[in-house]
């Protein structure tokens, strides 16, 4: 069968909380150098105060325009749509203790909304002249405190029989819930076993993107996963197992539902 694919946040510092850095990506010793980066083994979400501090401390003849950082979470997926500054103006909004230390700060929101897992934070120096150089990165763990949880299934929408002469074509459609947010869901999909009992196994994906033509997919991220699936005249005749499976970032999987179609 084929288918047509058509932050003060409760910091938990594991290690210290500044350490020297050394790793730097652009080698630029004249212009700028990383004297020590904050650096958190990892984190965890706090409801009373969601704002962690990060700054780096670089030396440097002549101060550069801007120093900011992107911050990169599970799937290496970034977290900011702009950039996060950093300051060296001794305000306590930004976390900065002294200004003009050469050390620069800013508190950003870690919280329940983010997925745990692994972050990476990098952080780059720009001048007034539009260059920019990558000062160092850091990684570290975030927990935002909620357990994670498994997939739920639910609502499969499927025939029972198909009556196949020439091409046929078909859509199934099923619920999928992650009880930590719909970010945390990697994919949708279903293995296919043949009447004689024979599979290749391969994970054939649900798509929630609003695609009709393609996936026969109504409403983009309304939770429903569809697919459209077409049954040839040449493919083997009987009933056939269809076992979907919803799995997340931490490749937790739901309990699978499998469904009988009989193509006769």
């Amino acid at each position: 069968m084929r288918k047509i694919i058509g932050f003060a946040l409760l910091a938990l510092l594991v290690a210290g909380c500044e350490k020297d850095f050394s790793n730097i990506v652009d080698p630029e010793p004249v212009k700028y150098s990383v004297q020590s980066v904050v650096r958190y083994d990892s984190l965890r979400y706090n409801p009373t105060d969601s704002l962690v501090k990060f700054f780096i401390h670089i030396g440097y003849n002549s101060p550069p325009g801007s120093v900011f950082m992107d911050l990169y979470g599970p799937g290496d997926k970034k977290v900011n749509g702009s950039p996060i500054y950093l300051y060296d103006n001794g305000s306590s909004a930004s976390g900065d203790d002294a200004a003009g230390d050469k050390v620069f700060s800013t508190k950003y929101p870690m919280s329940m909304a983010l997925l745990s897992g692994e972050y990476r934070a990098e952080y780059s120096a720009a001048e007034s002249n539009g260059s920019t150089y990558k000062l160092s990165i850091s990684r570290f763990n975030f927990d935002n405190g909620s357990a994670n949880q498994e997939p739920v299934l639910s609502d499969l929408v499927a025939p029972d029989t198909l009556i196949v002469v020439d091409t046929t074509v078909f859509r199934m459609t099923v619920k999928a819930i992650d009880p930590n947010g719909k970010q945390d869901l990697s994919r949708v999909y279903f293995v296919v076993t043949r009447p004689d009992g024979t599979s290749n196994n391969a994970a054939l994906l649900m798509y929630d993107d609003g695609n009709f033509n393609l996936h026969g997919d109504v409403v983009a991220n309304d939770d429903i996963y569809s697919i459209i699936v077409s049954v040839f005249a040449s493919n083997q005749k009987g009933e056939y197992t269809f076992t979907f499976t919803a799995e997340d970032r931490g490749k937790k999987k739901s309990v699978p539902i499998a469904k009988k179609i009989v193509i006769l």
